[in-house]
């Protein structure tokens, strides 16, 4: 993959699983991805549960990635949005689980609110390939 990931150790180390910096090589595929929730299939159905918010907006990612002929292993930068402190463990919990050993660049944001009431995480991404 043209990308790169650092962590200098002249810097605090990341306290969870994710890089400071990734380098995406000229002349790479990128790929922007809108903020992806927790709604799921054509119905647009918006989930109850936060944990099934969560799964369902990285089973999204991975479907739009899929269309772009990429994967988990291609996301380069990601920022997630949630609108609950307390959901943060769960959320990084689930997120080790669906990303395993790859550490994106990441930003957090505990927001006041997102488009919908109902939405309680939202995730957009760059991707590289």
């Amino acid at each position: 993959m043209p990308v790169r990931f650092f962590d200098p150790e002249t810097i605090a180390s990341p306290m969870n699983p994710y890089s400071h910096g990734a380098e995406v090589e000229a002349g790479s595929k990128l790929l922007y991805m809108a903020g992806q929730v927790g709604r799921r299939g054509p119905n647009r159905e918006i989930l109850p549960d936060f944990e099934d918010q969560v799964r369902q907006t990285y089973a999204n990612i991975q479907e739009i990635l899929k269309e772009s002929g990429m994967d988990l292993t291609n996301l380069v930068k990601m920022t997630t949005y949630l609108t609950d402190r307390k959901n943060l463990e769960q959320m990084r919990e689930i997120r080790k689980e669906i990303l395993g050993g790859h550490k994106p660049a990441h930003t957090l944001i505990i927001a006041a609110g997102l488009a919908y009431e109902e939405y309680m995480i939202e995730v957009d991404c760059i991707a590289a390939a």
